[in-house]
């Protein structure tokens, strides 16, 4: 026989799984975060390098997966829908860019910049014209890079393939 006591241990363990099993199925997929605040850079050679691991982020995305349309792997190119259109149209991009960081199921893949279309900064690392034509690019110009790339991450290729049906 179960006594009330008994029975409350059972309740709250029941919840605890059906707690557990949703935020388990609940996948965020791509998201772009912006860097909060100031950071330090991560190599006294490098200007645009920092740890993705280390910086604070934006409460909220300034994409997500509600916003991206599709992905084209090989061209390391995002295409936005009508609501990631609107949210371009509206972000403030400095002159020297904007951290933000590339989030896959909560879990950060790698730092990146923003670039304004104006601008005339070089970057030594990894940045996009998002209000242009969002292809993400490794060092501006080509020749001006620091360390490896980071943009062909295994676990972002297998998403990005298996979502948006690429070979």
């Amino acid at each position: 026989m179960i006594n009330l006591k008994n029975a409350k241990y059972l309740i709250v363990l029941f919840v605890f799984i059906l707690f557990g099993f949703s935020i388990q199925s609940n996948k965020s997929g791509i998201e772009i975060f912006a860097v909060k605040g100031n950071f330090k850079k991560s190599f006294k050679d490098c200007y645009y390098c920092f740890d993705e691991n280390s910086v604070v982020l934006s409460q909220n995305p300034i994409f997500d997966e509600d916003d991206i349309e599709g992905f084209n792997w090989k061209n390391q190119q995002i295409f936005l829908n009508e609501s990631g259109k609107r949210k371009v149209k509206n972000l403030k991009i400095a002159l020297s860019g904007l951290p933000v960081v590339m989030v896959l199921n909560k879990k950060r893949i790698y730092g990146f910049w923003f670039w304004d279309n104006f601008s005339s900064f070089g970057c030594d690392r990894v940045y996009t014209y998002p209000q242009k034509d969002f292809k993400i690019k490794f060092g501006l110009p080509e020749n001006n890079v620091f360390g490896k790339d980071p943009r062909f991450n295994e676990l972002l290729k297998k998403y990005v393939l298996d979502k948006y049906k690429q070979d």
